[in-house]
């Protein structure tokens, strides 16, 4: 029927020029159509009941959260102006300052290095990153994906030491580029840069030493730094407001939406998200399933609070439990591998690739007991023990509440092999203690926990192989 109708003249419908059979079976088809119709519409035995749309609302969420955590720090830092860390987007910006607990914008902060931070919008055209050679310390740049993947490194650990120019381009991008620069397509048009500069902030000379570096590093729009290059024309972008409650409700749903349709997803992430269309997952549309279906509003903010609550379990087992140490993921982050990405974004959003930087993290002690500063810990690293860095380590405590630097009497957040003042055991051996009033032992080696529950992150910057082959196991922390 199909090949009798093509050879039909294409302007208009012409009956005659069906064959007989095909013209039977064609008026066959149609009564179908009439009768089905005449029976009332299917839509009824499609409809998801509203246990589906709770049980499909908790993936989403549960798949999507990177997203959404990702624009909390968007947001702060890059949109609102009315917020004391506001920047203007594709700039970099230097903060020669560590961070305290007063900063509560990114969860799980590092405080072993100054940042460089920019966000970058893509959209109109490519952005230029120049880097200076670099021998004396650890500098990286890290890029982030609007759905968390770390998709590309510059730096003393990736790209080396020498001088040199990169290009960041959107994912359409398909022009030339300058001689001599090296591209870093990226998989969405809004992109994350952060920019880590090692720094011993216990030496006022190497802190003047960081700045220095820092103030070689520079980021432009492609047509800044070249001239004749063409960039497109965009519309400014319409970005929505945002509050942490948004991420209980029905909106958070509508700021998905809205960030969707800057990203480009994998396959498989492709596939995954376009399954929750049903559930009115649609980029660039809002969220009007919620309003136009009363009958699922429940099941909707159920499914929300499910998801929340089953990233909270899922995130306290991020990895396998060595020594009461949880042993971040190996490999690259994250590609295919969803479950660490929502992990990560709640417990230490923009984590480096273990490559990178490698973080084994401890809630319990190494008998397993939930660790809490009303106790003393100690943790005791044997003489060429210590962990397995080329560049630097560093032990940082966190406040389980909030997953934030913890203020304390020392304004000590960190500790590590670059604190000034440690002390060393007769045989050699480092011990470092945890606890929320000071230990017997002294302040030396003490890094001050809040009164209640706590945990303790490592940072290995350049860890070793036998910590990315998984062999090596970190010293348990002993309730004293």
């Amino acid at each position: 029927m199909l090949k009798a109708k093509l050879n039909c003249s294409e302007s208009k419908r012409n009956w005659n020029c069906l064959p007989q059979k095909a013209f039977f079976s064609y008026v066959a088809l149609l009564g179908m159509i009439l009768l089905v119709s005449c029976q009332g519409p299917q839509e009824e035995e499609n409809k998801l009941t509203p246990e589906e749309v709770e049980k499909m609302v908790e993936e989403a969420y549960f798949h999507t959260f990177p997203i959404v955590e990702n624009y909390k720090a968007i947001y702060a830092f890059y949109v609102d102006k009315t917020s004391p860390r506001y920047q203007p987007m594709n700039k970099l910006v230097h903060s020669a300052v560590l961070y305290t607990p007063e900063d509560k914008f990114v969860v799980s902060p590092n405080n072993d290095t100054f940042y460089s931070t920019a966000t970058l919008d893509l959209r109109s055209q490519p952005v230029v990153i120049k880097v200076p050679e670099i021998k004396d310390r650890y500098y990286s740049f890290q890029f982030i994906s609007l759905v968390t993947d770390n998709f590309a490194y510059v730096g003393s650990n990736s790209t080396g030491t020498d001088e040199n120019i990169f290009v960041i381009t959107p994912p359409t991008f398909n022009g030339e580029l300058p001689e001599g620069v090296k591209q870093i397509a990226a998989p969405s048009e809004i992109v994350s840069v952060i920019g880590r500069t090692g720094v011993n902030v216990d030496d006022p000379e190497d802190i003047e030493k960081a700045k220095q570096t820092q103030s070689q590093y520079e980021l432009g729009l492609m047509s800044e730094f070249y001239p004749e290059f063409q960039a497109k024309s965009v519309e400014p972008i319409n970005f929505p407001s945002y509050q942490e409650s948004d991420k209980e409700n029905q909106r958070y749903f509508e700021l998905l939406n809205f960030l969707l349709q800057y990203t480009k997803p994998n396959e498989k992430d492709a596939q995954i998200i376009g399954s929750y269309e049903v559930i009115g997952v649609r980029p660039g549309e809002g969220y009007p399933f919620y309003e136009e279906n009363p009958e699922y509003r429940e099941a909707i903010l159920s499914g929300i609070k499910k998801g929340i609550e089953k990233i909270e379990s899922s995130s306290k087992n991020l990895g396998k439990v060595v020594n009461g140490w949880t042993m971040f993921p190996l490999g690259e982050y994250f590609g295919d591998n969803f479950t660490a990405r929502t992990n990560i974004a709640k417990i230490g959003i923009y984590a480096n690739s273990p490559f990178e930087a490698y973080y084994p993290l401890a809630f319990v002690d190494g008998d397993g007991e939930i660790l809490d500063g009303s106790n003393t810990y100690a943790v005791t690293f044997p003489k060429g023990e210590l962990p397995p860095a080329k560049y630097f380590w560093s032990l940082t405590m966190y406040d389980n509440e909030n997953q934030l630097l913890v203020e304390n009497s020392i304004n000590r957040y960190s500790i590590g092999d670059r604190t000034k003042g440690l002390k060393t055991s007769p045989d050699g051996s480092l011990t470092i203690y945890f606890s929320h009033q000071e230990p017997s032992q002294g302040k030396d080696n003490w890094l001050p926990a809040p009164a209640g529950g706590f945990n303790v992150m490592m940072r290995i910057y350049g860890p070793e192989d036998k910590v990315l082959d998984g062999t090596w196991k970190p010293a348990p922390i002993r309730k004293i």
